[in-house]
């Protein structure tokens, strides 16, 4: 018996939705879920979401840490990454500097400064964040320095995110500037004044 072009029709849609189904569920499955981190307290990040929320372990100097443990020897200061950035382009450093502005939306950036030099640190792949509340802290930060072609889309979302936009680095400059990605900070805030 020869199947009718009806039904040829009819076998061709169950097919093609089985194989719709099939590749839907291929896509939701654990192989195509999106990749895992650890951060430095053990608990997940996924990557390419919003980053970890601010979580510290804080040693007994009071110093919190967030993002992967530091593993550089030698710190360089603040002033002495900001006075030549490009002869540490593309190195990693540790580096020791005060906290300026953080982004208010998420902790996934801040702006380290000096005197009248600043530069912005991205927390590495959104993967940890820092205290949203951080500005006017001590940091210690571990990462890459990266010289990046200044983007005015990226600046204008740089701004709408700072607390402080007068801080921020990429204001009144051009070409290229230099930024640090982190995958690795430490904030400590000042001790009050005494009597204060």
């Amino acid at each position: 018996m020869r199947p009718s072009i009806r039904s040829t029709a009819r076998s061709f849609a169950l097919i093609a939705a089985c194989s719709s189904l099939t590749l839907f569920s291929a896509c939701s499955s654990s192989d195509a879920a999106p990749k895992r981190a650890k951060n430095a307290e053990g608990a997940e990040a996924t990557k390419d979401a919003e980053p970890a929320p601010a979580t510290a372990a804080e040693n007994s100097a009071g110093w919190a840490h967030y993002g992967a443990p530091f593993a550089a020897t030698q710190t360089l200061s603040a002033a002495a990454l900001l006075a030549d950035p490009a002869k540490y382009a593309g190195q990693t450093v540790q580096v020791t500097g005060r906290v300026v502005d953080v982004c208010s939306k998420a902790g996934c950036w801040m702006v380290m400064a000096e005197g009248d030099r600043s530069m912005r640190v991205l927390m590495k792949d959104h993967g940890f964040s820092v205290d949203k509340q951080g500005a006017g802290s001590d940091c210690k930060v571990e990462g890459v320095v990266e010289a990046k072609e200044i983007d005015p889309a990226t600046v204008q979302h740089f701004a709408e995110e700072s607390a402080k936009p007068e801080a921020m680095p990429e204001k009144g400059a051009s070409g290229v500037i230099y930024q640090l990605v982190a995958s690795g900070v430490e904030m400590k805030r000042p001790s009050p004044p005494a009597g204060g």
